[in-house]
């Protein structure tokens, strides 16, 4: 069967978390990074074909599940995985957190990179880990990493360094060169590195994503976690995998998880049905979605040209980190401007500098826009931004 697919279709989306506010105020929602498009018809039958057997018994991965991940990582221009490299998890958050746990121990730090995602910033502190920050600086127009102070935090006694690659907010995607100079830090301090890849199919023009895992001086030290949920729409699913080419330190990950109640291998059967499904019928759906939100970006920074805020289109991820901090508003100040003038709900800077946000009122540098959204939602969420500033 061929299927088309219409990204311009505008869904109601009232029950979801980014929808309920902004529709409640008439506002455009851009804040959760899940996309509007509608999930791949697909995986739509794949989960109905599922469904329909009427049997939900336990299930575990067999050759076509694992198959179907190794040959989309193939696809997306990858390194060669070895099956045996490979690890069904419930999510990319719960397997990073279990990964931390995994190479730490109460007491033991534990480094994160900022601007960075509120949950992942959070991860470091928890279960007794002590969070040290390594500050992302902004450098003739992007973000990179200062391995001066990161070697400091390694001196302190750091033993993990939790990535985001591509990173969130920001969209860095770090390069070899990059990632060499982090492998010679871990190995140095005898660290690891836990890379939350999740965003590693959002990637654009000719750059490729390069996992910790597909570098030689660095697989050894990392683990590296991802699931459909970004790239295919698939955030309210309880599914993804993760690459531990180490033996020994894979073996550690999985007893880590059986000591708090999950069986890796075992997802939900409709949790792997979709799964499959995205990664083996799913080519033409990601492909179209891809050349459908570069465009949003193009008329996003269009719409931006000749206003005091300001933004470039990212390396990775469908998220617009805007520059604000010319307009001087505190936090408060600005959820009010989104909410009451522009009425564009998008996150506020504050949210990726620290998981203790709550009840905070700082100066805001940033608002992260999500832009897999349908185009028409694009161009009038910036034509309200920019009517604010010409009026």
């Amino acid at each position: 069967m061929t299927y088309t697919y219409n990204f311009d279709e505008i869904r109601e989306r009232k029950n979801t978390a980014k929808w309920a506010r902004a529709r409640a105020i008439g506002a455009i929602g851009m804040g959760i990074a899940d996309m509007d498009f509608r999930l791949a018809p697909e995986i739509v039958e794949a989960i109905k074909e599922r469904a329909e057997c009427g049997e939900f018994g336990y299930t575990a991965m067999e050759t076509p599940d694992y198959e179907a991940v190794l040959d989309w990582l193939t696809y997306r221009g990858a390194a060669p995985v070895p099956r045996a490299h490979l690890v069904g998890t419930p999510g990319v958050l719960y397997a990073a957190r279990n990964g931390m746990y995994t190479v730490t121990s109460p007491g033991d730090k534990v480094i994160v990179q900022t601007p960075l995602h509120t949950p992942s910033i959070a991860t470091a502190a928890m279960q007794g880990r002590i969070p040290l920050v390594n500050r992302l600086v902004y450098r003739d127009g992007r973000y990179e990493i200062d391995f001066n102070d990161l070697e400091d935090r390694f001196r302190e006694g750091a033993r993990v360094l939790m990535m985001c690659a591509p990173n969130n907010p920001t969209g860095r995607v770090w390069t070899r060169e990059e990632l060499e100079s982090i492998a010679t830090l871990v190995n140095r301090y005898d660290a690891y590195v836990v890379c939350d890849e999740i965003h590693r199919d959002i990637i654009w023009g000719d750059r490729r994503h390069l996992s910790p895992t597909a570098v030689p001086s660095l697989a050894e030290r990392s683990i590296a976690v991802f699931s459909t949920s970004k790239t295919f729409n698939m955030g309210g699913f309880h599914v993804g995998s993760a690459i531990i080419p180490n033996e020994e330190l894979r073996a550690r990950f999985v007893k880590q998880f059986y000591s708090i109640g999950h069986t890796c291998v075992r997802p939900s059967s409709l949790d792997l049905a979709a799964q499959t499904a995205a990664y083996t019928k799913g080519r033409a759906w990601y492909e179209q979605m891809m050349a459908y939100v570069d465009e949003n970006f193009t008329v996003a920074l269009e719409h931006l040209d000749g206003l005091p805020i300001r933004a470039t289109h990212p390396e990775g991820t469908f998220l617009l980190w805007v520059d604000i901090s010319e307009l001087g508003l505190y936090t408060q100040e600005l959820r009010e401007v989104m909410s009451e003038k522009w009425r564009v709900l998008g996150d506020v800077g504050l949210l990726y500098d620290t998981a203790e946000y709550q009840n905070k009122n700082e100066l805001e540098h940033h608002v992260r826009l999500n832009l897999a959204t349908p185009r028409a939602n694009v161009i009038e969420a910036f034509d309200r931004i920019r009517r604010y500033f010409k009026s």
